[in-house]
């Protein structure tokens, strides 16, 4: 059972509150959570936490408003007495660099914890160091919630769920493409992506691995597309292997598949693979080596410095009126584990946020963090650990729900 954290100062705290990303999430809270709600706003830059504030009272002046926590995260004394004040907190941090000293604090401080984090080699350490003493913490530490691995994760969880429930199946496979989502960066994306280089090749090789992040092996699939990497489903068409966090999501949800039981929940040949929406075969193979392109931008020494010329730096992103306008959409199909492929049962499910991917993170973020707050049901009778976004389940999917999303599942 969980410490009683009923007298904490506040509910939660943003850490990295000025950032980009962490901005956004600052307002989502302000503009959709609970008016009573007792938070705070951290950073370094006591100048940039004043402006946010009166930002963020201009949009919700009704609200008890955020309280202004100036800390230093490499201070590990001050952010252990920042983070005990908290029942949860939002890590918008570099993760590379002060990640770790945050999941520490929260670990020692017994405050559930929630990030964007994705570098799947951040993640495979992080479990390595942390998972066994946050779960006899009964600390939980929820990663990957933004939209680049959040939306893949409750889709496929809610597909098995569906499948499960209408046939008694296990699922196969769950085939995810992504239909539409902006690629214009944050500073912090782009410092994210060039810093996986530095684990050398061959790390990132391993990190390639499907079940990197699961705590036990599954099947080895075969290479599920063709010559030139496209694949076609008779439900989602054409569909090419771009999609740019393919191997981060797949990590993250196979990571699922192994909490839950490594088969036992989701079935024992389950597999997750992720696409790119394609108009045309010529079209797929353009996606493919754009995707390769960028890759090779942003981990070759001599493309990174001329990159950094004209790509953001951490704290900047894309115009905050344009993200908001943009979409993010992707759907998918659950395959049943039966011994017939061409009759075997199948769900569709569909993920759509009216906001660009930096205002559907902060969205799950934001509403993540009230799951753990308000309802705190985990998955698999999961009491802490390094977890994923399935494991907060149907609350997470209703509340995001709450807020304009669309995710559905049907029969097809």
């Amino acid at each position: 059972m969980s410490e009683d954290k009923s007298d904490r100062e506040y509910d939660i705290v943003v850490v990295g509150a000025t950032g980009y990303t962490g901005t956004i999430g600052a307002t989502h809270i302000a503009e959709h959570l609970p008016t009573n709600l007792k938070w705070a706003i951290a950073g370094r830059s006591g100048v940039k936490l004043d402006a946010l504030a009166a930002e963020l009272k201009k949009l919700s002046p009704d609200r008890l408003q955020p309280a202004i926590e100036i800390v230093d995260v490499e201070d590990k004394s001050k952010l252990s007495s920042l983070v005990k004040k908290a029942r949860v907190c939002i890590s918008v941090v570099s993760y590379h660099h002060v990640g770790a000293e945050v999941i520490e604090a929260c670990i020692k401080s017994r405050t559930d914890y929630i990030d964007t984090a994705g570098t799947v080699l951040h993640l495979r350490n992080w479990i390595d160091k942390y998972h066994k003493a946050a779960e006899l913490a009964g600390v939980v530490l929820i990663h990957s919630c933004g939209a680049f691995s959040a939306p893949q994760d409750l889709l496929t969880w809610a597909s098995v769920r569906e499948l499960e429930k209408k046939f008694s199946t296990k699922t196969k496979e769950l085939v995810l493409s992504v239909v539409s989502i902006a690629s214009d960066p944050s500073g912090g994306t782009i410092e994210s992506m060039m810093e996986r280089g530095a684990f050398g090749a061959e790390v990132l090789e391993k990190a390639q691995q499907p079940w990197y992040l699961s705590p036990t092996t599954g099947k080895q699939s075969s290479n599920s597309t063709n010559f030139f990497g496209m694949r076609h489903d008779s439900f989602l068409g054409s569909l090419s292997a771009s999609a740019i966090n393919a191997v981060q999501n797949r990590a993250v949800i196979h990571r699922t598949w192994g909490l839950l039981g490594g088969g036992k929940d989701y079935g024992p040949n389950f597999q997750y693979n992720e696409y790119k929406k394609a108009s045309s075969t010529l079209a797929g193979v353009l996606q493919i080596l754009n995707t390769r392109a960028i890759g090779l931008l942003l981990t070759i020494p001599p493309l990174k410095a001329i990159a950094m010329m004209f790509l953001p730096v951490p704290g900047e992103g894309p115009d905050l009126e344009k993200e908001k306008n943009y979409r993010v959409e992707m759907e998918a199909v659950a395959i049943a584990d039966v011994d017939d492929d061409k009759a075997a049962p199948k769900v569709y499910s569909r993920f759509v946020y009216p906001g660009g991917p930096y205002h559907t993170t902060g969205a799950f973020l934001a509403q993540g963090a009230a799951s753990l707050l308000y309802v705190r049901k985990l998955e698999g009778g999961a009491v802490g650990g390094l977890l994923t976004p399935a494991f907060l389940g149907a609350d997470l999917i209703e509340r995001i729900q709450g807020v304009g999303a669309e995710l559905s599942t049907k029969i097809v």
